[in-house]
């Protein structure tokens, strides 16, 4: 969301488009994680089958609930403000730029270069 936001600067384009990109992966994970964890139910110590269904019950409400409903929801009503810092709290935190927000952009030529004469390895050339 935070990608698609940065490079079109429209939050609820960017809401839906991480919900839409990213919904399948949260779910599948989910989904994934409750299976194992509900497998601990099953077990016969009472200590493990309780912590198995609290963390299958905790991991869905996150997935489905936090994840996919009320996050989403909260970005939307916020708008640019959910994507902004204060000034103060801009100045405090470095700047790690994971993304590669800072660097620049991408030639939109769709012509591929042309190739270039592959080059001999250095103990190839030695043996000539």
């Amino acid at each position: 969301m935070r990608e698609h936001f940065h490079h079109h600067g429209d939050a609820p384009a960017a809401v839906e488009h991480g919900v839409e990109r990213g919904g399948r992966v949260v779910t599948a994970a989910a989904l994934i994680m409750a299976a194992v964890f509900g497998g601990f139910i099953f077990n016969h110590d009472p200590t493990v089958k309780t912590i198995g269904f609290a963390l299958t019950i905790g991991v869905l409400i996150d997935a489905f609930v936090v994840r996919l409903t009320i996050v989403p929801a909260l970005l939307n009503l916020l708008g640019h403000r959910a994507w902004a810092l204060p000034k103060w709290l801009d100045r405090a935190v470095p700047n790690v730029d994971i993304e590669g927000d800072s660097l620049p952009a991408r030639a939109t030529n769709t012509r591929a270069a042309p190739p270039s004469a592959p080059r001999p390895c250095p103990a190839q050339a030695k043996n000539r």
